[in-house]
């Protein structure tokens, strides 16, 4: 985890160790705001089990795509972080 002159928890729960914003909460809930993919991982834990179980009562399926340590292995990590930091320096 490397702070980038933004505060890094460094107890953060999510489970994707290679991410490049992991631990920097600030970057993490922007980008997931401005992608509007999914939840961080820390969010996901809160209400996880209560979807789960409204999804089943709606008969939907409900799967966990999370990246795969094969995802990280051909994503553009620094591109990505170059584009947080950029992101933030413009509405910080």
């Amino acid at each position: 985890m490397h702070d980038h002159k933004i505060s890094v928890n460094k107890h953060c729960p999510c489970t994707q160790p290679q991410c490049p914003i992991r631990g920097n909460c600030v970057l993490c809930i922007q980008a997931h705001l401005d992608h509007k993919e999914h939840l961080p991982e820390c969010m996901e834990n809160l209400i996880r089990d209560k979807v789960k179980s409204l999804a089943e009562m709606m008969e939907f399926e409900v799967s966990d795509t999370r990246p795969t340590p094969g995802f990280w292995e051909t994503f553009d990590r620094q591109g990505y972080l170059t584009e947080c930091l950029d992101r933030h320096s413009k509405n910080g």
